[in-house]
């Protein structure tokens, strides 16, 4: 008795369809962030200034003689779960070097060989097409060996035995016994 496997209910991160794990694919994504930051001073840090606190005095010095304004920035891989229908929406992360300009002749074959085997949309549909494929020749089988079973079974016992075979070969051998008389009676009204 075969047993079920379970899988564990994953979400897609770009449109939310929740499926089984099997169903649902990792994908590493460029993620980056950047943003800026203020020095700023408010009435605690006068308060604290007029009461003689030293970073008071030191916030208040870098607001007025530095720059004010702190950009930052990064930018990280990030894996992320994907359905099959949004794998190829989501942009991976790019390679970047001279290797596109060099072998730019490759990379046109290579591209679309790429999505055809490594898209789960395309690995789906293989794996549908596959099942239909198998049930048809499973049925087509079920089919020949029905009409075959009528066809072989001489003896009518729904059997394939040695009798059946027996049979066959004797109506063989009539068959062509009664072509070869025929020849010879043929062959002496000829001389």
């Amino acid at each position: 008795m075969a047993t079920a496997i379970k899988y564990s209910t994953r979400t897609c991160s770009r449109c939310g369809v929740k499926k089984l794990s099997n169903k649902i694919y990792k994908k590493t994504v460029e993620r980056s962030y950047s943003g800026s930051s203020r020095r700023s001073i408010n009435i605690f840090t006068w308060i604290g200034f007029l009461l003689g606190d030293k970073g008071a005095l030191r916030a208040i010095k870098q607001y007025l003689f530095q720059s004010s304004n702190r950009k930052y920035g990064a930018s990280s891989t990030k894996e992320i779960n994907l359905c099959s229908l949004c794998f190829h929406r989501v942009p991976s992360v790019k390679s970047k070097g001279i290797y596109k300009i060099i072998f730019f002749p490759f990379f046109i074959f290579y591209i679309p060989a790429k999505f055809l085997l490594t898209s789960p949309l395309i690995r789906e549909l293989v794996i549908y097409i596959f099942g239909i494929v198998v049930w048809l020749t499973i049925k087509l089988l079920k089919m020949l060996r029905f009409f075959g079973i009528k066809i072989l079974d001489q003896d009518g016992d729904g059997d394939l035995d040695k009798k059946d075979l027996e049979i066959a070969y004797q109506k063989v051998s009539t068959f062509f016994s009664r072509f070869k008389g025929k020849n010879k009676l043929k062959k002496e009204d000829d001389v």
